[in-house]
């Protein structure tokens, strides 16, 4: 991604915050849903059905296809394979993947200004945080133009999950409900986006606030921090630090003992040929 010469003009602390109905409306009806029949519907198969759909989304999905893929294009692969993995993305219930590559650019320019509005740097108050994240999104002043060096945006396939992203949880829930009625449908479909909408926002928020600070982005008015110990459950999304330092890198992991589940997957799949080529950071491990 390449910043447009009229992003320098763009001040990243002037916005205002605004309430986004979709994410608003999806994220309060999911965790409502599960928080009332989650605990009458358990069973083994339905919690495990839940478990292995998220496991999926967010590692092939969302870790892999959106934001070491078309964020920052990080490997190179067909275009059939990339299509695949962000569909399985959009099932985290976060977005489309072209809305998704905007926020996260406006995100990743803002925080490496040198100053910027609190709701790219996460709040202070956790609950605050918790509540804006989730519910609103920041409109700013002006519209920030990014021009790529690949043309994801124009593809039809993309375009399409874009505009249906919420439409494609129909086929799941479907599937789950004749499989195994509502108590899947409760763990497979709102528990799943719960789990993956909640664990990126902590992933988003903590990541930007404490941990470990190996490497300082210079002039940025938020850093990234590794929080290994959560690398595993994260798909090696917490280790935010290495990541800021070389965001064109596909492996997230450099120092000793990091876990990073989402490189994992990469390798498995160039395992296939599938993934030809990916950009990695060699740095000597410490």
């Amino acid at each position: 991604m390449i910043y447009s010469p009229e992003i320098k003009t763009l001040d990243p602390c002037d916005g205002k915050i605004v309430w986004s109905p979709t994410k608003s409306i999806l994220f309060i009806t999911c965790i409502t849903v599960f928080l009332i029949f989650g605990y009458s519907t358990y069973s083994p198969i339905n919690a495990f059905i839940s478990f292995f759909l998220t496991l999926i989304t967010l590692s092939f999905g969302h870790s892999v296809g959106l934001h070491r893929g078309i964020l920052h294009d990080s490997f190179s692969s067909s275009i059939h394979l990339k299509r695949v993995l962000l569909y399985i993305a959009v099932l985290t219930g976060l977005g489309g993947p072209l809305s998704l590559r905007y926020f996260h650019d406006l995100r990743d320019w803002a925080q490496r200004s040198k100053a910027c509005h609190p709701y790219f740097c996460h709040y202070d108050n956790i609950l605050q945080d918790f509540i804006i994240q989730n519910n609103f999104t920041i409109k700013m002043n002006e519209r920030q133009v990014f021009r790529y060096s690949n043309n994801y945006g124009e593809d039809n396939i993309i375009q399409f999950l874009e505009k249906t992203w919420l439409l494609q949880q129909i086929p799941i829930l479907a599937i789950l409900g004749f499989i195994g009625g509502l108590g899947t449908i409760v763990w497979g479909v709102c528990g799943r986006i719960s789990i993956c909408i909640i664990g990126n926002w902590l992933v988003s928020h903590y990541a930007h606030k404490s941990g470990e600070l190996i490497r300082v982005v210079p002039n940025a008015c938020t850093q990234g921090y590794n929080v290994p110990f959560i690398s595993l459950l994260t798909m090696g999304e917490s280790l935010h630090n290495n990541h800021h330092a070389f965001p064109e890198s596909s492996k997230f992991s450099l120092q000793k003992g990091e876990l990073d589940p989402g490189w994992w997957c990469i390798q498995f799949l160039s395992l296939f040929g599938w993934i030809k080529t990916a950009n990695v950071v060699e740095i000597k491990r410490v």
